[in-house]
């Protein structure tokens, strides 16, 4: 397990900017659009804040969940080139010289022709320090996506600071494996809509991942309306700052807006006082997690 950089931890300004992003997959304006949007609520917070958090394909939109469609893939696979080429180098730029690291999510294209990932891109002080690509990808993403392979960690002035999307926070796996490689702030971007049990469990998984890995979580969601197969379904927005203690800091509404509070350096100081439960593991009786799920339902209670 990786040692906190120093005794005690200092005190983190997050902005949250909840927007509504424009569709590439039907505007192609939204890569240009989106981005200018997301350069100027940056540039509103850039110099009060240590980090501006961006929803899940803030830059590109998210997939249109009408079933697959080809010609629709193509047309997101040039957005993904244009978000990386074009947009991705804007924003890099817009950080040079300012306080705040952003955290923005965009589709990055493959070395295959029109496959793209979804991703996180981490940027601090003119310069990406990390790009996290969806490792667990949900429905009908399968058939657009191209899923990540590896776990982003990176070192930054604020510590270090985990990648997760979405969908990914329901495998405790994942967010797990950041706070073994030292993660003193986990940043999930999300587009999660109001289905079923989906908002409930945006409440509760930030809060379950900051305490079990003893680290802040940004929870970062979208809003505006989407179709799902022949309905409109709402992404609820309710972004929530989650300090490592579990105390809900800061939560936003269901609208667009800007959600700004602090994590005190203190809750990591203290986080582990009562449970630590990194040093308390037991890694020699959890090999079998990483078994595929048939081979794990076949297992012996005492294997």
């Amino acid at each position: 397990m990786t040692e906190p950089a120093s005794a005690s931890r200092t005190d983190l300004v997050v902005a949250v900017v909840q927007r509504a992003a424009a569709q590439a997959w039907s505007d192609d304006t939204a890569v240009a659009s989106n981005t200018a949007a997301i350069a100027a609520a940056y540039h509103d917070v850039a110099d009060t804040a240590d980090l501006v958090v961006f929803p899940e394909l803030a830059v590109t939109g998210y997939i249109p969940l009408k079933g697959y469609d080809q010609s629709r893939k193509q047309i997101l696979a040039a957005a993904a080139a244009e978000a990386t080429g074009t947009s991705l180098p804007r924003l890099v730029a817009a950080t040079a010289g300012r306080r705040a690291l952003m955290a923005v999510g965009l589709m990055e294209p493959t070395s295959m022709r029109n496959e793209f990932f979804n991703s996180v891109a981490l940027i601090e002080a003119g310069e990406i320090v990390a790009v996290y690509r969806k490792v667990h990808l949900p429905v009908e993403e399968n058939h657009y996506f191209t899923p990540g392979d590896r776990v982003a960690v990176a070192d930054t002035r604020l510590g270090r600071v985990g990648l997760m999307i979405c969908y990914d926070m329901l495998f405790p796996e994942l967010a797990r494996d950041a706070s073994l490689r030292g993660a003193e702030l986990l940043v999930v971007a999300a587009n999660w809509l109001d289905l079923g049990n989906l908002e409930r469990l945006g409440e509760v998984l930030p809060v379950a991942r900051a305490l079990e890995g003893q680290c802040h979580v940004v929870f970062a969601n979208g809003v505006g309306e989407m179709e799902v197969r022949g309905r409109n379904w709402s992404l609820y927005g309710k972004s929530r700052i989650v300090s490592a203690l579990g105390e809900v800091i800061a939560t936003a509404g269901p609208g667009a807006e800007t959600l700004v509070a602090t994590l005190p350096g203190a809750h990591l100081d203290h986080a582990s006082d009562i449970f630590p439960v990194l040093r308390d593991r037991r890694p020699e009786l959890y090999g079998h997690l990483v078994r595929p799920h048939a081979d794990f339902a076949a297992l012996s209670d005492g294997s």
